[in-house]
């Protein structure tokens, strides 16, 4: 889920320019790959907050963030995501996300799914499939909630079929990061 993001910036003009728009990612604490004028490749992909906090620091610098179509559609998609699979979401017996992403953008899905391919180098059923995951294992280290919980909660239509997922993705079992939130439980209390 980790991949480069490319950011191009306005009024970068110098070496200072690179120093200052470097050093506001150190700031920021954002790994940054390459920078160069007027482009600056991440290590790994921006949230939203991420996005933001870099707009503010570079203003302050006197640049401007260029966002083009795609980048911006990009994070307003996982948003969406993170609103959907957050774990309180009320998911229709007929739910499909391809229909919220229709009605949300007002554009065809395969189109959306497309740009989102094309700038983050996954699909978008991947990413889904990988942010469900994530939240899962929050879940088990953090809460109490059985496996059928948290498969209600994230959209899975069954336990098993949650414990197949997370499996082909981790390569672990669901047990082994309840075990961890057992184990963070014990030394909290002691």
């Amino acid at each position: 889920m980790k991949t480069a993001f490319k950011l191009y910036i306005k009024g970068m003009v110098c070496l200072r320019c690179i120093q200052a728009v470097r050093g506001t990612f150190l700031k920021l604490d954002i790994p940054v790959s390459n920078i160069q004028l007027g482009e600056l490749t991440t290590v790994t992909t921006l949230s939203a907050p991420d996005v933001l906090a870099v707009k503010e620091g570079l203003q302050q610098l006197g640049f401007e963030l260029l966002e083009d179509k795609r980048t911006k559609l990009v994070q307003e998609v996982k948003v969406l995501v993170q609103q959907v699979y957050n774990g309180t979401y009320d998911f229709p017996h007929d739910f499909r996300f391809s229909d919220i992403i229709t009605a949300w953008f007002k554009k065809d899905y395969a189109a959306v799914s497309k740009s989102f391919s094309a700038a983050e180098g996954t699909t978008l059923e991947r990413y889904i499939m990988e942010f469900r995951i994530e939240k899962t294992k929050e879940f088990l280290v953090y809460t109490g909630y059985t496996m059928e919980d948290i498969a209600f909660r994230l959209g899975f239509s069954s336990a098993a079929h949650l414990s197949r997922q997370f499996k082909s993705i981790t390569g672990l079992t669901p047990s082994h990061f309840k075990e961890i939130g057992a184990e963070r439980s014990k030394i909290m209390y002691n």
